[in-house]
């Protein structure tokens, strides 16, 4: 019983759980990239949307990982995994606002 709820936890925690956000995060830095705020502004604040649905993914995926981190042992890379995704949100958000402004 104990080997059951063990394995059910430990499902929690995949790899493939990354994919969304990190999926949102480049469409939505690719299309702020492209759609300048001055010349599209409705395509630019779709695209920054999708951005902050992807940092806001971000955000739930690395509580998440950090809830299950405590609760199990995992091996070290997944929280290598959990730092890249971290970081590049705060770059999205660092090129988003970098484009609001100029």
């Amino acid at each position: 019983m104990s080997d059951s709820s063990k394995l059910e936890e430990t499902r929690d925690f995949s790899p493939t759980q990354y994919i969304a956000p990190y999926l949102l995060l480049i469409f939505g830095n690719a299309g702020v990239q492209n759609a300048p705020v001055s010349d599209r502004p409705l395509l630019f604040w779709v695209f920054a949307t999708i951005a902050a649905l992807g940092a806001l993914s971000a955000a739930v995926r690395l509580k998440r990982m950090c809830t299950t981190h405590r609760r199990h042992r995992l091996p070290a890379w997944t929280r290598l995994l959990g730092l890249f995704l971290a970081l590049y949100s705060l770059y999205v958000a660092y090129c988003v606002i970098n484009r609001m402004a100029g």
